[in-house]
């Protein structure tokens, strides 16, 4: 297997050939990677073929993951499977399995025993058991600003050539394009001075979502919208759910998609920054 995998800082895939107590990590198998399992329901109809079904959804991803480890002395292979122990947290850790020069990552926990077979007094076999309750496997966050849109100067006719045309085109839209094959999260961030922000996406749909804000921020103020968790925070702090005055939510859709930016009043300063992150089912 060619892959590298790392969970919470172990390379379990041993890429970098030992770690610097001198032990060899290596994997076996990698199960729970590929599609993830969906919640449709299926009712059989009656006196007819075929079935009734409800919509679908994907399902927690359910991980197992088996290898050897070899170690210079059992007292450097016991302190590397209390390691995986740790490693394989009750709480949320992060897997990342790189492919080529794609690397995708997700937030998992362990969902069964860790388990250890002695083969020698130096070599263990590992087997784990994880899941994760957001089975998208993420990409690397792309990220693009834009400033409030605004054209001016240029030249307007008759007028005598040759003659310098200046002009300044903010279009006040970001663009970013989504290399996975599901909806990814994002993250808007405004930075006053602004007034009354608002952000209209546009993604697969043909269509756009606009979420606007009643808010005023100051300068040095900024405005943290997550539309994964719906959250809307003041300095990443105070909850300004109750300036919301159009709930817009939206992801990152697969391809192409675009954030115009506009506010109630314009400022010369006023900066939204997107930050998107590529998913995979």
């Amino acid at each position: 297997m060619t892959l590298q995998i790392t969970l919470g800082g172990i390379d379990l895939a041993g890429q970098n050939g030992v770690d610097a107590n001198g032990v060899q990590w290596s994997v076996a198998s990698l199960d729970g990677w590929g599609g993830v399992r969906p919640t449709i329901q299926l009712n059989q109809k009656p006196r007819a073929g075929g079935a009734w079904s409800g919509l679908s959804y994907g399902a927690a991803r359910h991980i197992a993951i088996s290898g050897l480890i070899a170690a210079p002395t059992q007292d450097l292979l016991t302190a590397a499977i209390d390691s995986l122990v740790q490693a394989t947290t009750l709480a949320a850790t992060t897997l990342t399995v790189v492919e080529g020069s794609r690397s995708r990552s997700l937030a998992v926990r362990r969902e069964d025993e860790v388990l250890f077979t002695y083969i020698t007094g130096t070599v263990a076999q590992y087997s784990i058991a994880i899941v994760a309750t957001d089975p998208r496997k993420l990409g690397t966050a792309l990220v693009g600003t834009t400033l409030l849109p605004l054209s001016t100067g240029g030249s307007t006719v008759p007028f005598t050539l040759p003659t310098p045309i200046t002009s300044t085109i903010i279009s006040g839209s970001v663009a970013l394009t989504n290399p996975g094959n599901s909806t990814g999260p994002v993250v808007l961030r405004v930075d006053g001075p602004c007034t009354g922000p608002q952000i209209t996406h546009g993604g697969i749909t043909g269509g756009s979502i606009t979420f606007s804000s009643a808010l005023v921020l100051g300068t040095g103020e900024w405005l943290t919208i997550s539309m994964d968790t719906r959250q809307v925070l003041a300095n990443d702090q105070s909850n300004r759910a109750q300036y919301i005055t159009s709930r817009g939510w939206s992801g990152f859709d697969p391809g192409a998609n675009s954030w115009a930016f506009t506010a109630a009043v314009y400022n010369a300063a006023s900066m939204l920054t997107v930050t998107a992150t590529p998913a995979w089912d």
